[in-house]
């Protein structure tokens, strides 16, 4: 049996440009085309079943050096019957694709929660652009208010912040660092319990009290007891 080596050739060079014309080139011409959300909200709404607000970073000018001041942020806010309607509605309407694969937390407004968020969150963990270490919190407020007030202090980049605020867990015992990824398998644990990051906001007066920080400071005046028999 002879061997055509000439077509044989030619079938590997088609098959190579290929390859190189629709994942090599295609990659980088997307990169400048994608909108990355770094935190999702999802609040109740009247007219629609959900209300799903996307957070986006606004680039750092690379001109204004290290000093520069704290990352700018904006929000998009859309009402959709689901989540992946709610993201359809939103690329209709922005100049570039929405991606989530740099989302850092979702974060769920306690009033949407207590309604059941398990639809949800198999809608999110299926989507292959959320990273199962996305934090999942619950918020006493809205979750688009809970994300606008997150204003990062110590950390100039917003993506930084939300990665760095969960890992408190790791020094202090008064949170869990609760990934979607352990979020999803307890749900679906027959012995296990999912729970969520609690969080709040503290308003301009409890901060500006001075006497709300004193009792916080009796609060957290709690000294470690040895063995005793009650």
């Amino acid at each position: 049996m002879k061997i055509n080596y000439s077509n044989l050739l030619k079938i590997i060079i088609a098959i190579i440009l290929i390859i190189v014309f629709t994942i090599g080139f295609n990659q980088g011409q997307e990169i400048d085309d994608l909108a990355y959300a770094i935190a999702i909200g999802i609040d109740s709404s009247t007219e629609n079943n959900l209300k799903v607000s996307f957070q986006f970073a606004k680039p750092i000018n690379s001109s204004e050096g290290g000093n520069s001041k704290p990352q700018e942020s904006f929000i998009h806010t859309v009402e959709a019957s689901s989540i992946s309607s709610a993201i359809n509605l939103l690329n209709s309407f922005m100049s570039k694709r929405l991606n989530l694969s740099h989302c850092k937390v979702i974060v769920f407004s306690e009033e949407f929660a207590k309604e059941g968020i398990s639809e949800e969150i198999y809608t999110l963990i299926n989507n292959n652009q959320i990273r199962p270490d996305v934090s999942i919190i619950v918020s006493r407020c809205s979750s688009k208010y809970f994300i606008e007030q997150s204003k990062p202090t110590l950390e100039s980049i917003v993506t930084k912040y939300y990665e760095i605020a969960p890992q408190s867990t790791e020094y202090t015992g008064y949170t869990s660092n609760v990934k979607i990824g352990d979020f999803f398998n307890n749900l679906n644990c027959s012995t296990c319990e999912a729970v969520a990051t609690l969080g709040g906001v503290n308003t301009t007066s409890q901060v500006a009290d001075s006497s709300a920080i004193t009792n916080i400071e009796k609060n957290f005046n709690i000294k470690a007891r040895g063995n005793s028999s009650y």
